[in-house]
């Protein structure tokens, strides 16, 4: 592979990360959709891929206590 098709590459990448749709990647690169299509997955895997955690509170983190900024922006500039 030489360096332009390498540079064609990791422009795909940064672009495909940029959320930019795989069509008009590959008019601005001349790589092909199915090529686009294995770069987009190495890129961003699929959400089944990815564990979600749910259902968590501060205990299961163990991060302690948490504060909370209960004052309106109003009230902030006001006492200024």
């Amino acid at each position: 592979m030489n360096n332009t098709t390498k540079q064609k590459y990791e422009l795909a990448k940064r672009m495909l990360k940029g959320k930019i749709e795989i069509d008009e990647v590959a008019l601005m690169t001349g790589l092909s959709e199915d090529v686009l299509k294995e770069l987009k997955e190495e890129v961003a895997p699929a959400n089944h891929d990815v564990e979600i955690l749910k259902n968590l509170d501060t205990v299961d983190l163990d991060i302690g206590q948490i504060l909370y900024d209960d004052f309106p922006d109003e009230e902030i500039d006001s006492e200024e």
